[in-house]
């Protein structure tokens, strides 16, 4: 069920304000958005990349309409980031010094993707989203098959076609305490898989070649105890898939920590791979805090009661 957001004008370009912070900058914000009154550089000074993927390097540079982008490569052959040739990009990101992601209970983070007119989709590949757990380190183990009960992520990524969704890890349904998750199953356009994610919204919505497409990832952690975790992603503007009933975490020691930074074509398999060198671009970083933890919540870390 969709929920009561402001419609908006749908595959807007390029990014606004309002597709970028869909909901509001919220109680703390930061943007690389220019348009934004103190913006912030697209930089390594922003982002403070951790765990950045050898082989895969951080390239800030404009996009062929002079934005300025983080240029993601794919050279011909590549798909998962463990395969050669090393391809795309891969790092984790907690924002500026002065941000603090583990305060939000509620978060938004926009961004503004551009595709080649010519882009081969071939089957897919996966683009950044946000990542919670109990600490940082436990956060980064939480893709790539690897699933625990006390770390999620939520990268997007786009399919054959340009077909687009939010491809989540969650703390799986066949562990006692966590079945409402199964619920995600049954609805239509999301695809449960056994040894690695959730597609939620598949086909919802579809990047646009040769043009800016802006998404914005919204993201409620449960309250401890409750399935009433909340995710949502908004495309120029408007609101085009959902999850509700969802349970991101068992107890207070779970916070949304950052941005899993990741793009790669795949998949795990080489018919996943690009069959030519292929660049995207990313531009207009934006992270909004819509709504803090409670100061109990906010004292719990991971291995305390």
């Amino acid at each position: 069920m969709s929920p009561s957001f402001p419609a908006s004008i749908f595959l807007r370009a390029p990014a606004t304000p309002s597709s970028l912070f869909p909901l509001s900058q919220g109680l703390s914000s930061w943007t690389t958005f220019p348009s934004i009154p103190n913006s912030l550089p697209l930089a390594n000074s922003t982002l403070r990349p951790v765990k950045v993927a050898s082989g895969l390097p951080i390239i800030y540079t404009n996009a062929p309409d002079g934005t300025p982008s983080l240029k993601i490569h794919f050279p011909k052959g590549s798909y998962k980031p463990s395969a050669e040739p090393r391809g795309g990009i891969s790092f984790y990101s907690h924002g500026p010094a002065w941000f603090d992601f583990t305060r939000a209970k509620e978060a938004t983070f926009g961004y503004s993707v551009w595709f080649p007119e010519d882009f081969d989709w071939v089957r897919g590949g996966k683009l950044p989203g946000l990542l919670g757990g109990n600490s940082k380190d436990i956060a980064y183990g939480c893709s790539g098959g690897r699933k625990d009960v006390d770390c999620w992520s939520a990268r997007l990524m786009w399919r054959a076609k340009g077909a687009g969704e939010i491809y989540s890890y969650l703390p799986p349904y066949d562990v006692p305490g966590f079945e409402a998750n199964q619920a995600l199953c049954t609805i239509p356009r999301n695809i449960c898989d056994a040894t690695y994610g959730i597609s939620i919204g598949r086909a919802n919505f579809t990047f646009t070649p040769g043009a800016w497409t802006t998404v914005a990832q919204r993201i409620r952690l449960n309250n401890v105890g409750q399935a009433n975790g909340e995710m949502d992603l908004f495309v120029n503007g408007g609101w085009v898939l959902g999850a509700r009933d969802v349970i991101l975490r068992p107890d207070g020691a779970g916070k949304i920590q950052g941005v899993y930074f990741q793009s790669f074509f795949g998949g795990s398999t080489a018919d996943w791979a690009t069959p030519r060198d292929q660049d995207i671009y990313i531009s207009d970083l934006s992270v909004a805090v819509i709504e803090e933890l409670n100061e109990d919540e906010l004292e719990i870390e991971a291995g305390s009661g």
